[in-house]
């Protein structure tokens, strides 16, 4: 199974099986599901064999609205870049701020939160000599750490500093 249409499976577990059948005319097994789920159930197909299953753009428009058309636009995305590896080098990046990911200022205050006194520039200051790990994500210029490389800093920091 493709990562995108495992992220719908876990959204709609009850799509699992519909997705997989392949002998089944989709819109017959579609029409049994709300427009939300056969939007999705159908996308999936497209995720699982896009060279016999096609997808209308269309049923977004129609069906989908606010967060379930920003996750099936995520998931069509996360196909192109990991299932399909059609995106080899993707250059576009949306970094929202339920991302799990900080830029300069939200990592320092991040490190501050937690004991050690950082500020934006210690920060840059860090980071250029090489003391601070490389960002995980690099939008126009801008630097972002995800928390979980975050955490690991904080934690290799307050160890060392209790080292010393």
């Amino acid at each position: 199974m493709k990562k995108a249409t495992s992220q719908i499976v876990m959204l709609f577990p009850h799509l699992k099986n519909p997705i997989l059948e392949q002998d089944q005319d989709s819109a017959a097994s579609a029409d049994q599901f709300n427009d939300i789920e056969s939007t999705f159930l159908q996308l999936a197909r497209f995720f699982e064999n896009p060279t016999r299953e096609s997808f209308d753009l269309m049923l977004l428009y129609r069906h989908l609205k606010d967060g379930w058309l920003e996750l099936a636009l995520e998931y069509t995305a996360q196909f192109f870049k990991e299932d399909t590896f059609l995106i080899q080098h993707p250059t576009l990046a949306i970094v929202k701020e339920s991302d799990n990911y900080l830029s300069q200022s939200q990592f320092a205050a991040f490190l501050t939160e937690r004991g050690l006194k950082y500020d934006r520039a210690k920060v840059k200051n860090y980071y250029d000599r090489g003391k601070i790990p490389v960002p995980d994500l690099i939008v126009a210029g801008v630097k972002y750490w995800s928390t979980s490389s975050a955490e690991s800093y904080c934690e290799q920091e307050l160890r060392r500093m209790k080292m010393t």
